[in-house]
């Protein structure tokens, strides 16, 4: 009795981590077309299931594609969308950043997103021009 109780809390468990892994991939893929309109192309992408499962991708693009006044645009126009938003304010953080360090030669800007509690998003500006990554054709699929 013990065994079958276990076994029904760990199979709830790993429904519960599935359903959570399956909401943070959807909000990762309403937020991939804004990312790639400012120019980002998926470099790579990680997943991590336990309790609380983790979802990540690092996105590059040129510093050259990237308009300041764009991610402003853009994180009023979406501000229901919680992942974008807080990559585009990370973002528009970073390049505030940027302005103030001086004439430093960027040429690439690498964001970083991990998906999970708690979310994080780094900003990396890279000296050299980013390697161009396979971006997703498509939504990353969600397993059934």
């Amino acid at each position: 009795m013990v065994l079958k109780d276990l076994m029904s809390k760990a199979q709830e468990i790993g429904g519960t981590a599935a359903d959570a892994a399956g909401k943070l991939l959807d909000e990762f893929n309403e937020a991939l077309p804004t990312m790639r309109a400012l120019g980002f192309t998926v470099k790579d992408m990680r997943m991590g299931m336990g309790i609380i499962p983790e979802i990540g991708a690092k996105l590059v693009a040129s510093t050259d594609s990237i308009d300041p006044a764009r991610i402003k645009e853009l994180i009023e126009k979406h501000p229901e969308n919680k992942t974008l938003v807080t990559a585009l304010k990370g973002l528009q953080t970073a390049y505030n950043l940027k302005q103030s360090v001086g004439n430093v030669p960027f040429k690439g800007v690498e964001v970083d997103m991990s998906l999970g509690l708690p979310p994080h998003i780094g900003i990396a500006f890279l000296t050299s021009d980013p390697t161009t990554p396979t971006a997703l054709a498509a939504p990353v699929a969600r397993a059934a």
